[in-house]
């Protein structure tokens, strides 16, 4: 593994375990800085669901995607993102991320041209995706 792809791994795994530790303080009922672990989560999924929205607005760039579609989807998820923010039902904002990140993930490898990404970097976010839609879904199921 090249150093660039252990640093795609590290940073990856280390945004993921923000993930679970949130999602553990949940469940264990453990409030963080004065805010409920729920509103944390909620906020940190929705600034790594729109980090991952300009992965789609990069793949339009550079000409992996010869679509304006990857780009109008980009802005939308990452809009629908903020808008999560707002909401005042942690279970619908907890759903639309989760969704998100299923969007996101199957735009990316869906895109015409297909990805040109490393089988190791789908393989590595097809894992960081499972688990961190699990976590909004133990999060939904646990409220």
């Amino acid at each position: 593994m090249d150093k660039l792809q252990r640093t795609i791994t590290f940073l990856g795994f280390a945004g993921l375990s923000v993930f679970i530790a949130l999602c553990l303080a949940t469940l264990m009922q453990i409030k963080l800085f004065t805010h409920s672990p729920q509103q944390l989560f909620v906020g940190y999924s929705a600034v790594i669901s729109s980090f991952l929205c300009g992965s789609l607005w990069a793949q339009a760039l550079n000409g992996e995607s010869h679509s304006s579609k990857q780009l109008i989807i980009s802005n939308l998820l990452s809009v629908l993102s903020f808008v999560c923010l707002m909401l005042n039902s942690t279970s619908s904002a907890l759903t639309l991320l989760a969704g998100a990140y299923i969007v996101v993930y199957y735009r990316e490898w869906h895109s015409q041209p297909p990805s040109r990404f490393s089988p190791s970097y789908q393989r590595l976010r097809l894992i960081l995706t499972c688990v961190v839609v699990s976590t909004h879904l133990l999060i939904l199921a646990y409220q």
